[in-house]
């Protein structure tokens, strides 16, 4: 009998427990608040050693970044608050170690070459200090530099591959002063004449004084800092594998360029080292993106649609792919550029990467497609990649080892991640066109043959790999929830969880996400996200806040957004088929479209519609509340509202081609 009783006292007692833990779990999660968006942490993978061991990562939190002085907006000599942890993460454990304490204004960790050591810059009261941890000790090192020549705020930082010596850049004496003058210039003259015969505009001459920096480097056993070239307007900066000679982008612009955005025209030139004279390797090129060997002594770009090479040690480069153009016809088909208009298909080259061994280039080639006829002019744009060749570096020799579908709404989005050591394979991500289906796969070369490392309806990004090529680092999260970091081995048998950011989240009413197809007014299928509002119920129509800008397709947790749906508003991200010259044509016909698409859906009430943008979502949101009167509120955020006085008064933007009412 007394079994019987303590049998029945125990059902009694696991029955109240349980009773207890449901009307616990049972209680709604709380709203997403403004003060919880400035507590979201985000992690920055800022570095990786070599072997794939140690990771350097940056935590911060959007309330890191408070306050900025928007008045100083465009000055060169201002830095605005960017606090954030900095964290040494073991990537076999997940074990996190701080490389200092609390949140501090950082930039710029690069691991040594053995990596025992992570350098950095720190602002300590408005200027740049070089510091250095020691993994093995926990320690930081402080490197005084000589306060005539401080650290540039933009410097990039290098480590020689001996690990003796770290290569920034600095700033001459007065360059601060002589900055600061023409920012206040700028400013709070009382008049403001522009004068077409100055060579730079006035804010593009304040903008510009952010390239003016003296390269220099830190010899750390000696502890002496050598300047290695005087000041010059510089625009990268990079050392060869072997750390024999320096690499660098000078600005040889004469003028405010009138046809691009902050155009420049560019010099490279190679410096040996020790120190000697420098050569130029390419003189004055314009909008050249070059991408380099892994030993960083050749480089490969495109003109024109076709491949180029060139090395340290060649004269000139030399063309890969297409018909060479004869010398006689250089000059005219330069000057006939602006005017030329494509009349037919013609193939385009672009040079995504060097193979390991740096015998090979990878390539993509599309053709130039007709976009539309009607337009007059009629508009023409190069059509996605289809095609990844291998083309090789000594002779041009090209071979086909992928073709995408032909089919637009059947080709999966694929882009690079890296080769393998080896070079037998390539890693891509690839997402598919209509829906969450997203991940990294690995291509043989040999076979052609795709394998999915990891894949499925997850949100992935920032896809990493070793040197070594034995480890992996990516971010993941479900679509809705803030992504944590992860990391797996080569072959993703084994996939570990590096950190839990933001646990306390789970605690809240999150939007969910959902990819939506719909159909514009011409026909095009186009998708779009929509954010369901917390705890949304199904069969009711809420109000409708769409946001509009291009094209949308991932998902991914927002913080602003969740603000809203919290507040019971759904939010809607549409895509648009956006044609250049005719953005409010394109607008019209697909934003309101996935509108159309949201009501149907029962989710959004059509007398409760409200739009917003920022920058050209601004700009498309007084276009479309001129075109419809379905929005009750509209926000305008940054965009521009009168076209007349856009194109004389945006001066900061450092513009003359559209901006400058002297034109």
């Amino acid at each position: 009998m007394a079994s019987k009783r303590k049998h029945l006292s125990f059902f009694l007692l696991s029955g109240l427990a349980l009773a207890v833990i449901s009307a616990f779990s049972a209680e709604p999660k709380k709203p997403f608040s403004i003060d919880d968006y400035f507590l979201t942490k985000s992690l920055r993978i800022e570095g990786m050693t070599r072997d794939g061991r140690w990771l350097a990562a940056s935590i911060s939190t959007p309330g890191d970044r408070l306050p900025q002085d928007n008045t100083r907006f465009g000055d060169p000599t201002y830095i605005g608050p960017s606090r954030a942890e900095l964290v040494a993460i073991e990537t076999a454990t997940g074990r996190s170690t701080p490389v200092f304490t609390g949140k501090r204004q950082f930039r710029s960790p690069v691991w040594s070459p053995d990596g025992k050591a992570l350098a950095f810059f720190e602002l300590v009261a408005g200027r740049s200090q070089l510091r250095i941890w020691s993994r093995e000790s926990g320690k930081v090192e402080s490197v005084v530099l000589p306060a005539a020549k401080p650290i540039a705020s933009n410097s990039t930082l290098i480590w020689a591959p001996d690990g003796k010596r770290l290569y920034f850049t600095a700033r001459a004496e007065d360059w601060e002063k002589t900055s600061a003058a023409l920012f206040n210039k700028a400013t709070t003259a009382p008049i403001i004449v522009m004068d077409t015969r100055d060579p730079f505009l006035q804010w593009d001459e304040v903008r510009r004084r952010d390239r003016l920096v003296v390269p220099a480097a830190w010899d750390l056993v000696a502890r002496k800092m050598t300047e290695l070239l005087p000041e010059t307007p510089v625009l990268s900066l990079r050392l060869t594998r072997d750390g024999t000679a320096l690499i660098f982008e000078r600005d040889v612009t004469e003028k405010t360029n009138y046809d691009v955005i902050g155009g420049t025209k560019n010099q490279l030139e190679v410096l040996p080292l020790p120190p000697g004279p420098s050569r130029v390797l390419m003189k004055s090129y314009e909008q050249r993106s070059l991408v380099w060997s892994k030993d960083l002594k050749t480089f490969a770009y495109t003109d024109k649609g076709n491949v180029f090479v060139m090395s340290l040690e060649d004269k000139e480069p030399r063309q890969l792919t297409g018909e060479k153009e004869p010398e006689a016809d250089k000059k005219t088909a330069d000057a006939d550029k602006k005017e030329e208009t494509p009349k037919k298909k013609k193939p385009t080259w672009s040079v995504v990467r060097f193979s390991p061994d740096g015998a090979d280039l990878l390539c993509t080639s599309a053709r130039v497609e007709e976009e539309d006829k009607d337009k007059d002019p009629p508009v023409h744009r190069p059509s996605p990649p289809r095609q990844y060749w291998l083309v090789g570096v000594r002779d041009g020799a090209a071979r086909m080892i992928h073709e995408l579908p032909e089919d637009e709404d059947s080709r999966p989005n694929l882009q690079v991640v890296d080769w393998s050591p080896d070079g037998a394979a390539i890693y891509f991500s690839t997402s598919a066109p209509d829906r969450y289906d997203r991940g990294l796969i690995r291509f043989d070369i040999v076979s052609k043959k795709f394998t999915d490392l990891r894949r499925g309806s997850a949100l992935y990004g920032r896809w990493s790999m070793s040197e070594d090529g034995g480890t992996f680092v990516f971010t993941e999260s479900d679509g809705d929830f803030p992504e944590d970091l992860y990391a797996a081995d080569a072959p993703f048998r084994e996939v570990r969880r590096l950190t839990e950011l933001n646990i306390w989240m789970a605690d809240r009413a999150l939007a969910h996400t959902e990819l939506i197809s719909y159909r514009d007014a011409d026909g095009k299928k186009l998708q779009g996200v929509l954010f369901y509002p917390a705890n949304y119920e199904k069969g009711k129509a809420y109000p409708l806040v769409t946001e509009v800008y291009e094209n949308y397709f991932d998902n991914g947790f927002n913080g602003a957004l969740n603000i809203l749906t919290s507040a019971g508003y759904a939010v809607l991200h549409p895509s648009v088929n956006l044609i250049t010259g005719y953005p409010g044509e394109a607008w019209a016909k697909g934003a309101l479209a996935a509108v159309n698409k949201v009501i149907d859906m029962g989710v959004a009430d059509p007398d409760r519609l409200g739009i917003q943008g920022t920058s050209y979502g601004g700009y498309a949101t007084v276009l479309l509340i001129t075109q419809t009167d379905r929005f009750k509120a509209a926000i305008n955020n940054s965009g521009k509202v009168n076209m007349v006085s856009f194109y004389t008064q945006s001066p900061r933007l450092g513009v003359r081609n559209t901006h400058a009412p002297e034109k």
